[in-house]
């Protein structure tokens, strides 16, 4: 539906307002210091409030609704309200979390739950037939849900990584999405984007204040629905790649660290200071340009998905492959080479 100056005009002060009222909430949150102190595996040496990701959340919560109306979008169909109801348990539960250390079993019980109201919406892969169809579609969904929570919680330990690639994509998606067909993304894309925006001067370049598991893990569940989103609706023969194409950096490096430690004989549900971004911060680069890095190869992936979204399926996945390590192939030998000259121990 087009959107009149007058209704365009409205989404845009939603926008801004995203961006100061998460600021408000972010400051808040500071001063109620729920304080995240230093482990072993951290990157910060002092202890600092968590929580941010509560400023984050709940201006989202309160402004998508508005921002659907204002721009002629439905808010009560079944995939927003069940994919809102998810994100809301998963972020509800990863807060109680954040404050009282609940058992990793409740936190698991909580992403299989918000995994299943999403697919249930309608946010599954469409498979045909011959590779086991709707059923088949709908557990790869749920699986890939948990997975890519847990990648993005798992990545957010430096300062502004995980916020600012998640804003990054947001903006990037915004300006693609009807390239893709899926105009309705443009809007809520640019929301979180908003939000995170809103939060980012509080923990980047220097930490005020982290997201925590409630923001990490809402989000991650947002990024994965919306991957699931475009992989359902889009044309394209490839475009089902845009969503795993501006994760894929967060994804590498999860993946990379799971087999090297398994490999390694280490266990793979030990807190660990094991991730590229964490050796590189060990051996001595600083944080700040880490993230920018990060962010960087998200643009990467974005070019990457616009450039292989109209090849066919198998010509386009290995394209798309081929394009995203080679980044990442060079980061993680920059991380080998770097660890040589300044020795951290094992990995």
């Amino acid at each position: 539906m087009p959107i009149v100056p007058s209704s365009l005009f409205l989404a845009v002060f939603c926008l801004i307002c995203a961006v100061f009222f998460t600021s408000f909430l972010v400051r808040l949150m500071i001063r109620v210091a729920v304080l995240d102190h230093p482990g072993h595996r951290s990157a910060h040496e002092r202890p600092t409030p968590k929580g941010g990701g509560v400023g984050v959340m709940a201006s989202f919560f309160v402004l998508f609704p508005i921002l659907h109306l204002v721009t002629g979008q439905p808010v009560l169909s079944a995939p927003v309200i069940l994919t809102a109801l998810a994100t809301a348990l998963l972020a509800g539960v990863s807060w109680l979390d954040d404050l009282y250390q609940w058992p990793p079993s409740i936190k698991f019980a909580a992403q299989c739950l918000a995994a299943v109201l999403v697919v249930v919406g309608g946010n599954s892969l469409p498979l045909p037939p011959a590779w086991g169809g709707a059923v088949v579609g709908a557990v790869l969904s749920m699986l890939w849900l948990v997975f890519i929570t847990n990648a993005i919680n798992f990545m957010d330990g430096l300062n502004g990584l995980i916020s600012g690639s998640l804003a990054t994509g947001g903006l990037i998606l915004a300006l693609i999405a009807p390239a893709f067909g899926v105009p309705d993304l443009l809007w809520s894309s640019l929301l979180l984007c908003a939000c995170l925006c809103g939060f980012l001067p509080f923990n980047y370049p220097k930490a005020r204040i982290f997201l925590g598991d409630v923001g990490s893990q809402g989000c991650g569940l947002l990024a994965g629905a919306s991957a699931l989103h475009i992989a359902h609706v889009t044309p394209l023969p490839s475009g089902w790649l845009l969503g795993p194409c501006l994760l894929f950096p967060l994804i590498y490096d999860v993946l990379f660290t799971l087999v090297r430690r398994k490999l390694a004989g280490h266990s793979l549900v030990q807190a660990h200071r094991g991730h590229l971004y964490q050796v590189l911060h060990r051996s001595g680069i600083n944080p700040a340009l880490i993230t920018l890095a990060e962010w960087g190869f998200v643009a990467w992936g974005a070019l990457v998905a616009l450039y292989t979204a109209p090849m066919p399926l198998i010509p386009g996945l290995a394209s798309a492959l081929g394009l995203l390590l080679l980044p990442q192939l060079l980061w993680t030998g920059f991380a080998a080479l770097q660890t040589r000259r300044h020795p951290i121990g094992p990995w």
